[in-house]
């Protein structure tokens, strides 16, 4: 009972930390100090006043820790001496990708417990809803994912194949995982390395040139058309608190472009194309980061990632601060899941007279505890926009209508929402109603290895609507 109480504690303390891989053991530590406090290990006599120790529980408690402690620190890095993972599932979903068709979507999967080789992504077919093809498997503990997108917009949904990158925070790269669309859905590697894993695509094996690097504990990713029929890559990195910028062409071929270095503990990035600031989640420190990528004047054939003002975001007691970030619809709001206080923060970046973003915080709405991601639908009345946040220890999806700065919904899970989206899927509805799907919520559960779908076409998510797919192994 003790044993499994401390692995739930370091379970939950690394996925909701979300931070650099010293979570494997500070935040577990931390945790486990608490679940002491609570336990009445150490306990204050009536006659004496003074502290003294339980020994049967002290004796519950060593054999605990010397069990969990192997668990705890064989969760933070592949093997390739453990079983390849053959289960269905995707176990430990940190990171969903919806696919522009609408009908797919990468579910990337952690290997957080280390009871197999390595990390897994497989496709989640949103018309059937369930995982299809077969999977791949993928380094280390995946940070994020993004696809590479063609130029043309128009084209996205009619691709036969695209291009994924995912960054790996237990090798500090990022890997490339090809999707095929057709009658027969596949997932391949651009080459696969020795344990049979993706292999990495950048920076190149054994590297020590730090202008290649994307930083130790790579975390969020985002990628866009740039210039020449290249993309930006962007990448941000929780451990040393480097952001990347490089560029990728359509054979995958990289080149750095320049970096930045800020406060260790980046989180998530989001790019504002209107002002072509990026914004930055620290989860170490309450502020907002923004830079920009532009020419640098000192050497116009170069350029680099500039910093812009940052923006100070309200701070509680814990220091575990900002996290997912979304823009609003009409792009003149960021949204961002705040974990202390526990809250989603709006900031207005329209622009001000002088054509710059006015970054101002507008405002604090209140929320269950440890936000992670943000996900933002047209699912309101007429189509009116809705906020919704994966709130990890409040095993819960928070709604939020923005127009009124009010919660309108709780939605309860089995366990802890971590990656989030909002998809808008075009096929019929698999119960057999006929009725359209519309816009529906993936979120993967963390713990369940499972991912939730809802409907929220249709304005309040009915609670026994919720499906889920995959499931406990």
């Amino acid at each position: 009972m003790i044993g499994s109480q401390i692995r739930d504690f370091w379970r939950k303390s690394l996925a909701l930390r979300n931070g650099d891989r010293t979570s494997c053991s500070v935040t577990g530590f931390h945790l486990l100090a608490r679940w002491v406090a609570s336990s009445r290990l150490c306990k204050s006599t009536r006659r004496s006043g003074k502290n003294q120790i339980d020994r049967l529980k002290l004796s519950q408690f060593l054999k605990a820790l010397v069990a969990a402690t192997f668990g705890l620190f064989s969760g933070c890095g592949d093997d390739a001496g453990l079983p390849v993972d053959g289960e269905t599932t995707v176990r430990y979903p940190m990171a969903l990708t919806p696919l522009p068709d609408g009908n797919h979507l990468l579910v990337w999967g952690a290997n957080f417990d280390r009871k197999y080789r390595a990390g897994k992504v497989r496709l989640l077919d949103t018309a059937s809803e369930k995982l299809v093809g077969t999977g791949l498997e993928v380094s280390g503990f995946v940070g994020g994912a993004a696809l590479q997108l063609p130029y043309d917009a128009s084209t996205t949904q009619t691709l036969p194949q695209l291009r994924a990158l995912m960054t790996s925070r237990e090798t500090d790269d990022l890997t490339q995982v090809d999707v095929k669309i057709g009658a027969s859905s596949q997932l391949a590697c651009g080459a696969h390395d020795l344990y049979g894993h993706c292999s990495q695509h950048f920076p190149p094996l054994d590297n020590t040139n730090d202008k290649l690097s994307i930083g130790a504990d790579p975390m969020g990713i985002e990628v866009r058309p740039w210039l020449d029929g290249k993309w930006l890559v962007m990448t941000v990195a929780a451990a040393d608190g480097r952001v990347a910028a490089l560029t990728v062409d359509a054979k995958g071929q990289f080149a750095p472009l320049g970096s930045l270095n800020l406060g260790a503990g980046l989180v998530a990035l989001k790019t504002v194309v209107s002002s072509g600031r990026t914004y930055i989640s620290d989860a170490r420190a309450p502020s907002l980061y923004a830079v920009v990528v532009e020419k640098n004047p000192e050497n116009l054939k170069e350029y680099r990632v500039r910093a812009a003002k940052s923006i100070a975001l309200p701070a509680a007691s814990l220091r575990d601060f900002a996290h997912g970030l979304a823009q609003s619809l009409d792009g003149g709001r960021l949204y961002v899941a705040n974990r202390s206080p526990a809250a989603l923060i709006t900031i207005d970046i329209t622009q001000d007279f002088g054509g710059e973003p006015r970054d101002q915080v507008v405002d604090v709405l209140p929320l269950g505890g440890q936000p992670s991601e943000v996900a933002v639908a047209p699912s309101g009345p007429a189509g009116t926009e809705r906020v919704y946040v994966s709130c990890f220890n409040d095993d819960a999806i928070w709604v939020i209508n923005p127009q009124l700065q009010a919660v309108v919904q709780r939605i309860a899970l089995p366990h802890a929402p971590f990656g989030l989206v909002a998809v808008n899927v075009p096929s019929a509805h698999p119960t057999g109603s006929g009725q359209a799907r519309g816009w529906m919520l993936y979120t993967g559960l963390f713990n369940k290895h499972a991912v939730a779908a809802l409907p929220i076409a249709h304005g309040a998510i009915d609670l026994h609507a919720v499906r889920l797919i995959g499931g406990n192994p």
